[in-house]
């Protein structure tokens, strides 16, 4: 038998600020998030700023969702300041297929 919950996406539009800052409170966010929801989108603002702990609570909630069986990912492919933060990070290089659908939704690193 499915989960009929499994079904539902939940979206979840993101605040301008994705630092370590604000860290606990979108932690606290994603987890509610995915209460309501067997999937979860997220959204980026174009306008982020994004450091370093925002892509771990990200790499952490890939897996904390796979643990679930759940789906998790992002509603548009990577850009502007999470993508510079990506690439700073070193993220980009020896990318798996996995991580670069995730990201980029299968486009590759341009």
């Amino acid at each position: 038998m499915t989960d009929p919950d499994a079904e539902i996406t939940q979206k979840l539009e993101l605040p301008p600020a994705l630092t370590i800052r604000h860290g606990g409170a979108l932690r606290d966010e994603l987890l509610s998030a995915f209460e309501k929801a067997g999937r979860l989108a997220i959204t980026v603002p174009a306008n982020a700023e994004v450091d370093l702990s925002f892509v771990q609570l990200v790499e952490a909630t890939r897996r904390y969702a796979a643990t679930l069986g759940r789906a998790f990912g992002l509603s548009r492919p990577a850009e502007g300041a999470l993508l510079s933060t990506l690439e700073r990070g070193g993220f980009l290089t020896k990318m798996n297929p996995e991580d670069r659908e995730f990201w980029f939704h299968r486009k590759e690193q341009q």
